[in-house]
């Protein structure tokens, strides 16, 4: 008798357990990482496949003011990355 109350008691206590485990985790898989990476306040101004081309551009644009750098992602593609307030005018550069 002693121990049948103590089997129903850790019996309560896995149910709540896996109640819980369901009611933060869910079932649902884990989300899949972004497509693109997040380079948090920098934004892509453009891609290229050429790692000298794109510290050109990035030259480039470091001598008319704006702030650039450069970053290669997950895809091998180099990206120039400036922050989003100097995007539109990172553009014009570029494209001129």
């Amino acid at each position: 008798m002693y121990l049948a109350g103590w089997a129903a008691s850790a019996g309560v206590l896995a149910a709540l357990l896996l109640i819980i485990r369901l009611l933060k985790y869910g079932t649902a898989p884990p989300p899949a990482p972004p497509s693109t990476p997040d380079y948090g306040l920098l934004r892509s101004v453009s891609m290229v496949g050429d790692l000298a081309f794109a510290r050109e551009v990035r030259d480039r644009l470091r001598s008319n003011g704006v702030r650039a750098t450069l970053a290669t992602g997950p895809d091998g593609m180099v990206r120039i990355l400036v922050f989003a307030d100097e995007l539109d005018r990172a553009r014009r550069l570029i494209n001129s």
